[in-house]
């Protein structure tokens, strides 16, 4: 595959504003936490349960096609997803240029997603199968194509910002952070307490809300270009050794790499677990705040179930650091694991009683806080065991890896909701927004969708992470690597690592 080249970007106003040798709270809080988090509250509001009520309560497309239509469509769409990522992820491994290999197209994709994030909101009053067909368009383009240049780059930032251990632990805190805070404030409370009320099923005024949610995507991504720093890639530059990796690594050598790694496995199964489950337990959510502890849009049940349901993941921040530096990720995970399967499985026994609902979210957001804030830090150390194994990066198609799970798993969670929907027997508002209640079938499936799915998947994570023992591996790893390039070993605790051990 040819290197592409942005010539444009050798220019000294498009360089990072941070420092080179070392990071600084602007790095931190503006490139890792506020940027991403702008493109998080657009992504979370398309990809998440609202989109999917666009098209069930404002379009009543939820029986077309005998409510094929909205379960098989996000799914199909990922075969095409699946490869815009591969491609892209090549792309970006064979990116050269003065500002890095990933932050050029960070830049590039802000203008994309903030149209095409628009686009799905703009279906044209229509027969429904000109509505179906400007919907599969829209959301390829926004899924496919915007995000998915956006996401390849996005992941990277975090394992190619620097090999400081530590400094990447805190970076990839920050970025979950505001992945998850920023986005979770607007659209888990700001949202149902004042904007579904007021865009109810009126059309013209979830495009007005959209549209504004979209701009903030091209805030985020100048941000996050500017605020953060490739400096693996500019030190694989100063050792003559990205040129060579981009002449001589297959894709094909690629996948042999991060499949000859177990740890490199485990995180990606851990993530399609977790994106899965999330992606159902979200859908499902706003669904089940409406027909199963409250009635529709009433502006009050869904904000109660996500500001005391994950009341902790704000506070849970502040304790994360100093709990990973105390008692490692491995053992965090293990204890949240356990903590969040007794939530879900009290939320699906007695999930029908709000009080009590509330209590199982609780319990679950407390047990799920290292996967929220740590997972990246902890696909980060897998690269590196990788890069140890097999003498190259792969970066670019870990990173495609990566999107793919996130974006198929967006469509999986929404037509598991679609399907489960039209089989139990669900009934759309009318068009005056008046509303019937739902069947026991319909609440049951909510039940099962908001608790039972996401106890399942962190049960088979947890038992995933009692066999991670990567974490004190590492400091031999990161010495060997900077062996091999001649570099200064930066000095660690370090425990020796055999081929065997692997």
């Amino acid at each position: 595959m040819r290197t592409f080249t942005f010539k444009k970007f050798d220019t000294k106003a498009l360089d990072p504003k941070v420092p080179k040798d070392e990071i600084k709270n602007s790095e931190r809080w503006i490139g890792f936490f506020l940027g991403p988090a702008l493109v998080a509250t657009l992504y979370a509001g398309v990809g998440g349960s609202y989109l999917n009520s666009f098209y069930t309560d404002v379009l009543h497309l939820s029986a077309l096609g005998g409510g094929l239509f909205l379960t098989l469509m996000p799914i199909i769409s990922k075969i095409l997803d699946a490869i815009t990522n591969i491609i892209m992820g090549r792309i970006v491994d064979n990116t050269r240029s003065r500002q890095g290999k990933a932050r050029p197209w960070i830049l590039v994709s802000g203008p994309l997603m903030m149209v095409t994030a628009t686009m799905l909101f703009l279906v044209p009053a229509s027969n429904t199968a000109v509505q179906a067909a400007w919907i599969v368009c829209s959301y390829n383009l926004y899924f496919c194509v915007s995000y998915t240049i956006y996401n390849l780059s996005n992941v990277l930032t975090l394992p190619l910002s620097t090999r400081d251990n530590k400094k990447r632990d805190t970076l990839a805190i920050s970025q979950s952070m505001g992945i998850n805070i920023i986005p979770g404030v607007i659209l888990a409370v700001v949202y149902p307490s004042f904007v579904l009320p007021y865009v109810g099923v009126d059309q013209n005024r979830w495009i007005r809300v959209m549209a504004v949610i979209a701009l903030l995507s091209v805030i985020g991504t100048l941000l996050q270009y500017f605020f953060t720093r490739e400096r693996v890639t500019e030190e694989l530059q100063e050792s003559g050794t990205e040129e060579a990796e981009a002449n001589t690594v297959s894709l094909k050598d690629q996948v042999r790499g991060c499949l000859s790694s177990k740890y490199w496995v485990m995180v990606i199964v851990v993530l399609i677990l977790y994106n899965f489950y999330n992606n159902v337990s979200v859908n499902s959510m706003l669904y089940y705040a409406n027909w199963v502890v409250g009635t529709y849009n009433d502006g009050k049940t869904l904000s109660l179930l996500n500001i005391i349901g994950q009341a902790m993941l704000g506070p849970g921040i502040l304790i994360m650091w100093p709990l990973v530096k105390k008692f490692g990720k491995q053992k965090l995970y293990i204890g949240g694991g356990i903590l969040a399967v007794i939530g879900g499985v009290m939320g699906m026994v007695m999930g029908k009683s709000l009080s009590m609902a509330l209590v199982a979210l609780t319990l679950r957001s407390i047990g799920t806080l290292p996967i929220t804030y740590v997972t990246l830090s902890v696909l980060a150390d897998a690269l590196d065991h990788v890069e140890w194994k097999n003498g190259f990066r792969c970066d670019g198609f870990s990173s495609s890896v990566y999107s793919i799970v996130i974006t198929v798993c967006v469509g999986l969670g929404m037509g598991f909701l679609n399907l489960g929907l039209a089989l139990t027997g669900y009934v759309a508002p009318a068009s005056d927004g008046s509303w019937v209640a739902q069947s026991e079938s319909v609440q049951n499936f909510l039940l099962f969708g908001t608790f039972g799915i996401p106890a399942i998947g962190m049960a088979i994570i947890t038992v995933i992470f009692f066999l991670f023992d990567l974490e004190k591996k590492l400091p031999q790893i990161h010495a060997d690597i900077q062996k091999k390039e001649g570099l200064d070993v930066v000095e660690e605790e370090t425990e020796e690592v055999t081929e065997n051990q692997e």
